[in-house]
């Protein structure tokens, strides 16, 4: 078996061009000539599907002009999707939009919690969605504009706490967040995968160790003893459907045995959504579901979303017959060649950051959970549940899946 660092792709500057990119956006947003006289957007707050529906037009122009790859879970039809898990509207929807002159320029798709006789405001998306932001047209007076907007749903909606778990550094609300000296209640890494200009695969894999490439054939030779190896993209569709929900239920085995918890599969959203939106329809969020298959038997599956150039590895898992021999690992090998052939530019491999991940890349983003109270009631709870009280209960769940796992652990002695 090869180390991390035997696969791991020569050291890179310290700042990526997608970190670069980043901070002159935020820079340059930011500034308003003292000429320009401040606009302000009307606000309302879409909380019915018949409201919600109405706005496909504008929200997909939007994010034509103005979206971005990372801002791959904010597209109306990923949201549309979401949304329909829960029989057309959730209770508590907070769409909150913005409008200058009839123009579509702000959306923050939020969604209210009551819990613990608190008002709690959340991204919508959970569990499915792996980020949370807002969609913003691009101007220089973008902060005003979100500041206007955070007013008006504290004045409408009174809320006690924004709760807003996995939003990258990157994000269009993150400068707001910054500005109001949001908690950032933990942080995690995103590992992602930027090809340089027009480099094809045979050049990308140059990046990596001969050892690590060696590795991988033999692996490939192994498998390949076992039956015929195929690998195929599938758009939406039929395949894609079949292929993503074994994937699915490849990872509620694995779960199982390997006593793992995972609060996303707690519930069945993930399968409902995930079963929904591989099926060709009106909605595409366009899902791409790579497969290797070993004489006509799935080895390795991963569940993927690509908007513009940007790609998402959702989920992956394998077969564990065939885990001698590192099926997802070459199926990520055959499914970052196919992304290159068309054109991808940045694959992102989602927080948190495992070291299989970097065995990949060594560029990540961080991801923030951030907490920012608006009333005392808030205050508290963020100050005695969510700094205390949850991380020592998701510790302790960590612990008992652990000892679930070994159960002779507990005997141990330091």
């Amino acid at each position: 078996m090869t180390s991390p660092s035997d696969q791991s792709p020569e050291k890179k500057a310290d700042t990526s061009p997608l970190e670069n990119a980043s901070s002159e956006k935020k820079a340059s947003l930011n500034k308003v000539s003292l000429n320009d006289e401040l606009i302000t957007p009307s606000f309302s707050i879409i909380k019915t599907a018949k409201e919600f529906d109405g706005l496909k037009q504008e929200w997909n122009e939007l994010f034509e002009a103005h979206g971005t790859g990372t801002q791959l879970f904010q597209t109306y039809n990923w949201i549309w999707h979401w949304i329909n898990q829960f029989e057309l509207c959730p209770r508590n929807m907070v769409i909150l939009t913005g409008k200058i002159d009839d123009e579509l320029i702000l959306v923050a798709p939020l969604i209210l919690e009551n819990k613990f006789g608190l008002k709690l405001l959340k991204w919508i998306g959970e569990p499915v969605s792996q980020y949370g932001d807002i969609l913003i047209k691009e101007n220089a007076q973008n902060l005003h504009w979100l500041k206007a907007g955070f007013n008006y749903i504290n004045e409408t909606i009174k809320p006690d706490l924004f709760h807003l778990r996995k939003t990258r550094f990157d994000a269009a609300i993150t400068p707001l967040l910054e500005m109001y000296n949001a908690t950032i209640l933990e942080e995690t890494e995103a590992p992602y995968i930027e090809v340089r200009g027009d480099e094809n695969f045979t050049e990308f894999n140059k990046r990596y160790s001969q050892r690590s490439r060696k590795a991988k054939r033999r692996h490939r030779r192994k498998l390949e003893e076992k039956g015929p190896l195929t690998f195929n993209l599938y758009d939406e569709g039929g395949d894609a459907n079949r292929a993503a929900n074994h994937a699915i239920n490849l990872k509620r085995d694995w779960l199982k045995a390997t006593k793992t918890i995972s609060p996303a599969f707690s519930s069945t959203i993930i399968d409902q959504f995930f079963d929904a939106a591989t099926k060709e329809n009106n909605h595409s969020v366009n899902i791409k579901v790579s497969e290797l298959c070993v004489d006509n038997h799935p080895a390795a599956i991963e569940i993927g979303i690509l908007v513009k150039d940007y790609y998402g590895a959702h989920l992956g898992v394998y077969d564990p017959t065939y885990i001698a021999h590192s099926p997802g690992s070459l199926q990520m090998q055959d499914t970052i060649a196919a992304l290159i052939e068309k054109g991808v530019k940045v694959i992102d491999l989602f927080a948190p950051g495992d070291p299989y991940k970097f065995e990949w890349t060594e560029q990540s983003v961080p991801v923030y959970d951030f907490a920012y109270s608006t009333s005392i009631k808030g205050r508290l709870y963020e100050e005695a549940y969510l700094k205390r009280t949850r991380p020592a209960l998701k510790k302790a769940a960590q612990s008992v899946s652990k000892i679930a796992k070994n159960p002779k652990s507990i005997l141990k002695r330091n």
